[in-house]
């Protein structure tokens, strides 16, 4: 359809004959002449100081053909959007005993609608203020509930605008711009920078910690970053195994991927520790045997029991290992060790000899601060170097899935090993000189400090794993050891 005269006659004729809906419209009786109304009502830009559905409008004058561009406030105060809307100035009629400006909205699909506002001179200083308003489309039948209300809405705070003119009217005498009251644009700007700010810091969040990212180590062996602890992946002929199963919602994330990638496969599930962000997802895993180390379902429920004991104690692992265990996944050879007391008591890390990959589980913390266990069967930061170290030197040419952060290699566990040791020694001998926590906050050197933060929801508390985090955590341990 046209854009010429034409086409608006057509567009009209077709709104004319529509049955979608009966037009919204309503008059208002002011003592306000209808040439001081007039004058006033054509500056739109003016629009929004007097007639509360508008929030803001380009305009300064209506002239036919113009676009007219403005911006709706929500037909609700306590809603959060503000309506652009664009429209052609259909009609500007400023002589006469009525007056009138219509336009017509084509911008969205599937919608077309006409809108007039009326000024008629009923004598003696007196008019008649109109709003009226017809829409038709099938998009208009779409959301049809939403447009009444608007166009209502549009009507009412119009109607009441226009008494709110009289009333300075008759205060003043005149309609001056001036002795309407100034919108202010300042809280809009400032809550939409808050929620722009708002949206950074969840984007960040979401691409640093949530996005679930997988990354293919060896022909069927991957590994699953984000959501979590990260997640080793290994499928050969049919067979299926992950180590840790990440916590919701990056665990559903996990289990889609599967389901995608790996055929829906029934899966051997391994727990490198009871922590929640490496277990929780176990409960996806229905029918599977789930290895761990033997001390880890006591520290499940002894930890999280809550957790587990409602509905969940079957997903805690049944598989228990002190010693290595070895396996197939359909024809890849796999390992699995338990660890003497490290990042907790009951760690274990899985080895694929063959293509020279290892999980750690959260014995390594690669370009992350490290979380450290306070608790009963939690950390032990020197068993922790040292196990650390212990694998960089057996496997020196291997790649290692930590629990937090990309592949690392020997080389990476070494620096992580050597970060381990410094914070114990200084803790020791923190607590040997009788130097308190912030003391030894003060001295540490933080140049051995660079790293990202990381979350944690251990306990349903957030908290975040930092240099001072790590520092107060290796105080409070070396008291008890």
């Amino acid at each position: 359809m046209t854009d010429g005269p034409a086409g608006r006659e057509t567009r009209k004729q077709r709104l004319a004959a529509s049955n979608d809906m009966v037009p919204i419209q309503g008059t208002v009786d002011v003592d306000i002449p209808a040439d001081e109304l007039w004058r006033e009502f054509t500056r739109a830009s003016f629009w929004p100081r007097w007639n509360k559905c508008f929030f803001w409008c380009r305009n300064k004058q209506l002239r036919v053909g113009d676009q007219l561009i403005w911006c709706f406030e929500p037909i609700r105060r306590w809603m959060i959007y503000k309506f652009p809307a664009i429209a052609r100035i259909d009609e500007v009629e400023p002589e006469g005993p009525d007056r009138r400006v219509t336009w017509e909205v084509v911008a969205l699909p599937g919608f077309y609608a006409r809108h007039t506002y009326s000024v008629e001179d009923l004598g003696g200083g007196r008019s008649r203020f109109g709003s009226w308003e017809q829409a038709c489309g099938w998009n208009f039948r779409l959301l049809r509930l939403f447009w009444l209300a608007h166009f209502a809405f549009v009507r009412d705070e119009s109607l009441k605008g226009a008494q709110d003119l009289e009333s300075v009217y008759k205060k003043s005498g005149t309609l001056d711009a001036a002795l309407l009251r100034r919108r202010s644009y300042l809280l809009f700007w400032l809550s939409s920078a808050l929620v722009a700010a708002a949206i950074a810091v969840a984007t960040w969040f979401y691409v640093s910690y949530v996005r679930l990212v997988v990354q293919q180590m060896a022909p069927g062996v991957y590994v699953a970053t984000g959501g979590g602890g990260n997640s080793l992946i290994v499928e050969s002929k049919g067979e299926l195994l992950v180590v840790d199963t990440k916590f919701p919602p990056g665990s559903s994330a996990l289990r889609s991927w599967l389901d995608d990638n790996a055929g829906g496969l029934t899966a051997t599930v391994v727990n490198t520790h009871y922590h929640y962000d490496h277990t929780q997802g176990n409960v996806l895993f229905p029918g599977s045997k789930i290895f761990a180390h033997r001390q880890t379902p006591r520290l499940m429920l002894a930890r999280d029991g809550g957790w587990w004991r409602d509905g969940r104690v079957d997903f805690v692992p049944k598989q228990l290992i002190d010693d290595k265990v070895g396996m197939t996944v359909g024809d890849i050879e796999v390992e699995i060790e338990p660890i003497a007391p490290a990042h907790t008591h009951g760690d274990v890390v899985v080895i694929l000899p063959r293509h020279d990959i290892i999980a750690t589980g959260d014995l390594v913390f690669h370009t992350y601060y490290p979380f450290f266990d306070l608790g009963p069967g939690g950390a032990d930061i020197p068993g922790m170097a040292n196990a650390v170290r212990e694998l960089a030197e057996r496997y020196p040419l291997a790649r290692f899935v930590p629990g937090h952060g990309p592949v690392a290699s020997a080389g990476d566990l070494l620096r992580h090993a050597d970060f381990l040791t410094a914070l114990h020694r200084a803790a020791v001998d923190a607590r040997a000189a009788g130097r308190s926590e912030d003391q030894m906050l003060g001295e540490f050197d933080m140049s051995k400090c660079r790293r990202h933060i990381l979350p944690s929801f251990h306990d349903f508390k957030l908290s975040w794993a930092t240099c001072a985090s790590a520092i107060k955590a290796a105080y409070r341990l070396a008291r008890v050891r």
